[in-house]
């Protein structure tokens, strides 16, 4: 257990003591960067844009077969709660005309 705190803290001290150049390079960068040697940016060219596409039109087939499905979904769940009864029953009628009244709406939607 020492060992992997001892493993954890080295490695999130090492990036704080490390060199992110070595000192070969170090003088070679300063002065580059003293004469001005380190490339610029190029002058960005306007980019032509395409006019955007008009968005699609939902399709209202999907709409409604989801719709239907949610319906005899939810009219499934009240006809289970209505035969099983006591609580659980209730909360299957309650959750069925929960899904089949969005299932209407997205009918008729």
């Amino acid at each position: 257990m020492r060992l992997i705190a001892l493993t954890l803290v080295l490695l999130l001290a090492a990036p704080g003591v490390a060199v992110t150049q070595g000192p070969a390079f170090d003088h070679q960068i300063r002065s580059s960067a003293a004469l001005g040697l380190v490339p610029r940016a190029l002058p960005s060219t306007p980019v032509l844009s395409l006019p955007e596409a008009p968005p699609l039109a939902r399709s209202r087939r999907r709409d409604k077969s989801l719709g239907v499905t949610l319906m005899l979904i939810g009219g499934g769940a009240v006809v289970v709660g209505a035969v099983a009864g006591g609580g659980g029953g209730a909360v299957l009628i309650v959750a069925g005309l929960v899904c089949a009244g969005y299932g209407f709406y997205l009918y008729t939607e």
